[in-house]
């Protein structure tokens, strides 16, 4: 495990989840099957899927201490009946998805018992928004220190593809060292941090001027942005992809990505408005980008985020909506500019594993009511693309994610579509938002707004 990705499980807390949720709705009356009906059907499918990725049969080989980085290593004895389950819906029960998505986000890995991954199914559903009646929804749970979000999407389209899927290749396996020989390697790691520090520290400058960053600096904190504790409020909204598709064509060059983050922009906006605490100056979004096609990275996770100007300032929709475009193709040039360039290392690559728990312990949390903020919301945007997806024969007609809200940031989008649908699912902190069916509201009235004035 590199050190980005133990990052993920070193530093989760209650406060900041480490769990990768991706979730869809199957249309089991248009398939040609049963689907999952208990347990067993669930064990059998899994079984038909786990040689497709090494994560469904590695487990997590931990140092005491923490002297080392930990290893993912195969386990013979994997019990693929313990990582799936189903639930059957109870009568009257329609916030069963809602409810369901909730728990699942707040149950932590015991990566004790095995691999890092559960499938949940919610089998036979009625009276349930965005699913067929008699559908079936399945989640994905992972863990982000074994996956990043788009390898799981990866995986997850071959699991769901109509067609056997090929696996993914094996990485060259890794001996894990032995602990006596990890606990000596130690001192020469620290010295390794030493040197890597004192050469970024000596790095010559470049003399060329540096192209202004595009990212906002700190942004006018708001209800979100202060340390609050935990308490998990979730709710989800569909569209259809066709519609969103028409509106942006209604403004030129904007892609689906500028129109929803502009309609996160318009919600937001709105609903600080309607509390009297919308700040003149601009907001922002911190999404991530995927630096696959830049860097020749061995870590599990291959993201990096970046901010972008929400524009919360213009009153105009469409005025908002093409500079938000443009402010995000100034955030990915920025982010090609930074892995285009060469010097040495940056500390963080070479810091030893017993470093890491303890720059977590001395890292500042945000006050309980700060004046800025880094970023004043988060967005996490997937596309499974018009291909066919389906389960044991049925097809996959939607699908959602869940973006956890972490410290200092109690306001997140996911937005994911397949086929003709699209969905957009906000986590936040009840005691930040209250009141979430409401902003859901607002998205969707954003989009009516956009969709008028194109």
């Amino acid at each position: 495990m590199t050190s980005r990705d133990a990052l993920n499980l070193y530093l989760e807390t209650t406060h900041t989840s480490a769990i990768l949720i991706h979730a869809f709705v199957v249309d089991v009356a248009a398939g040609t099957g049963p689907g999952i009906r208990n347990h067993q059907d669930a064990v059998d499918y899994a079984r038909s899927i786990v040689h497709l990725d090494p994560i469904f049969r590695q487990k997590l080989h931990r140092y005491p201490r923490d002297v080392h980085y930990p290893f993912w290593v195969d386990d013979p004895t994997t019990d693929v009946g313990s990582h799936v389950f189903v639930t059957t819906q109870q009568p009257g029960e329609t916030d069963i998805v809602r409810r369901r998505t909730v728990e699942l986000s707040r149950e932590f890995f015991d990566f004790r018992t095995g691999p890092a991954w559960q499938l949940h199914f919610l089998v036979d559903l009625h009276g349930v928004d965005g699913v067929p009646d008699g559908g079936t929804v399945m989640i994905a749970k992972f863990h982000h220190s074994a996956i990043d979000g788009v390898s799981a999407s990866d995986l997850i389209s071959r699991m769901l593809s109509p067609t056997p899927a090929e696996p993914r290749p094996s990485a060259p396996e890794v001996p894990a060292p032995s602990t006596p020989r990890a606990l000596a390697a130690v001192p020469k790691d620290l010295v390794l941090l030493g040197a890597t520090a004192l050469r970024w520290a000596t790095r010559k400058r470049p003399t060329a001027p540096v192209p202004r960053p595009a990212a906002p600096g700190a942004v006018p904190a708001t209800r979100f942005n202060g340390d609050i504790e935990p308490d998990m409020a979730w709710d989800l909204t569909w569209f259809d992809l066709d519609r969103i598709r028409r509106i942006k064509a209604g403004y030129a060059e904007t892609t689906v990505n500028d129109l929803m983050t502009a309609i996160i922009s318009l919600a937001l906006s709105s609903y600080l408005d309607e509390h009297g605490e919308l700040p003149e100056a601009s907001l922002s979004i911190s999404m991530p980008m995927s630096t696959r096609s830049l860097t020749d990275a061995s870590t599990a996770n291959q993201l990096t985020p970046m901010t972008v100007d929400l524009h919360t300032d213009i009153p105009d929709a469409g005025q908002r909506l093409h500079a938000i475009h443009a402010s995000l193709i100034d955030a990915k040039e920025a982010v090609v500019r930074s892995a285009s360039r060469t010097g040495p290392p940056h500390p963080l690559t070479a810091m030893p594993s017993v470093v890491v728990p303890i720059v977590g312990a001395l890292s500042p949390t945000p006050p309980e009511k700060p004046t800025t903020s880094p970023t004043t919301t988060m967005l996490s945007n997937v596309s499974y693309g018009r291909g066919p997806l389906e389960l044991l024969g049925a097809p996959v007609v939607g699908c959602y994610g869940v973006l956890p809200a972490v410290r200092g940031v109690h306001l997140t989008h996911s937005v994911r579509s397949v086929g003709s649908s699209i969905s957009m699912s906000v986590a936040s902190n009840a005691r930040a938002m209250p009141d979430i069916e409401h902003y859901m509201s607002l998205i969707r009235e954003a989009v009516d707004r956009l969709e008028r004035e194109a």
